[in-house]
């Protein structure tokens, strides 16, 4: 016998030995439908369980807001069949509980700043209990207390800043401040938190190079629990092509004792800025502030430093030479 031949017979042997059985395949089919039948069984029992139930508050009394966050939803404890809680836990299709505050029995609970008021949500059981279904059996509510912390309503006007950023193509400049339209708002809350917020904010964007005007409507980004009187504002970035100038300026000093006179030499500064071309023949020296100050002496002994205290806010790149003078000081 080749040797070829006794590794066919060899296979042949194997492949006999380790074919199942087929009574296993029975066995394991019957286990297979008695399982089945006792989670179709285990399915038609009664079982209690917490489930999340949502809500949703409604009809505040008027001029007042609520203070702070109410529950988004309860956690209801309900009896029910098997099959009812596999179909609630694979769908969760229950509709939101909208709670009329206006038609709840309110109870004063304490007044400082705010009004504070309490209801049970026992009193809700029969309306929720109603909404759930007749397959569900309601047990308890949790919480068990609902608390409503009223205040009045104020309003603020508020400025809108700039989200925006900004960039212009070469010799180009953004011509001053971006402008909004409105360029302040009416924001309206609890007054415990309108008096936290100053201004309001618009949404990033990025607009790019630009090389002429851009205009375009920009939404606020919203702030939770605050009423806007606008939800968007629109946006002006105007654009213009730019030139350098630059003016001799004299430089003056500031906070000399009577007694005393402070001579600075060299006496004037170059002024150095970018500037729009509708607005070069604008610019003349008196437009700027450059000063030394005399209580400086202490800290720097043999030069003082200048100060650029007033320029052109729709100049761009100011900047000034020299930066430091020598100085002497006289009697009067």
């Amino acid at each position: 016998m080749t040797t070829i031949e006794n590794s066919v017979n060899i296979i042949s042997e194997t492949r006999k030995k380790i074919r199942p059985d087929k009574r296993i395949f029975v066995f394991l089919f019957f286990v297979f439908i008695s399982a089945l039948f006792w989670f179709l069984n285990q399915l038609e029992a009664t079982y209690e369980t917490d489930i999340t139930y949502p809500v949703r508050f409604d009809n505040f009394p008027k001029n007042k807001v609520i203070v702070g966050d109410m529950p988004e939803y309860f956690t209801i404890r309900v009896k029910a069949r098997g099959f009812k809680i596999l179909e609630y836990k694979i769908s969760n299709t229950f509709l939101p509980y909208v709670i009329d505050v206006s038609k709840l029995t309110l109870r004063f609970h304490s007044s400082e700043k705010t009004s504070r008021f309490f209801t049970l949500t026992r009193l809700l059981e029969d309306n929720i209990e109603g909404q759930i279904g007749s397959d569900f059996q309601l047990l308890k509510i949790s919480p068990d207390t609902l608390f409503f912390e009223f205040t009045k309503i104020v309003t603020k006007k508020v400025p809108i800043f700039s989200e925006v950023k900004v960039e212009a193509e070469p010799q180009y400049m953004i011509k001053g401040k971006i402008i909004f339209d409105p360029d302040s708002i009416l924001i309206s809350g609890a007054k415990p938190n309108i008096d936290t917020i100053y201004s309001v904010f618009t949404k990033p964007i990025k607009v790019g190079k630009l090389n002429k005007d851009f205009t375009d409507e920009v939404d606020l980004v919203p702030i939770k629990n605050i009423d806007f009187s606008n939800v968007s504002a629109s946006v002006l970035i105007k654009v213009e092509k730019f030139t350098e100038g630059n003016q001799r300026v004299e430089i003056k000093t500031i906070n000399v004792p009577d007694s005393l006179v402070l001579r600075v030499f060299p006496n004037e500064a170059e002024v150095y800025y970018h500037v729009g071309l509708t607005d070069y023949e604008k610019i003349i020296p008196q437009l700027f502030d450059i000063v030394v100050d005399y209580n400086d002496i202490k800290t720097q002994p043999n030069k003082l430093n200048l100060k650029l205290v007033n320029s052109p806010d729709y100049l761009q790149s100011v900047r000034y030479s020299p930066t430091s003078v020598e100085y002497i000081i006289e009697r009067k």
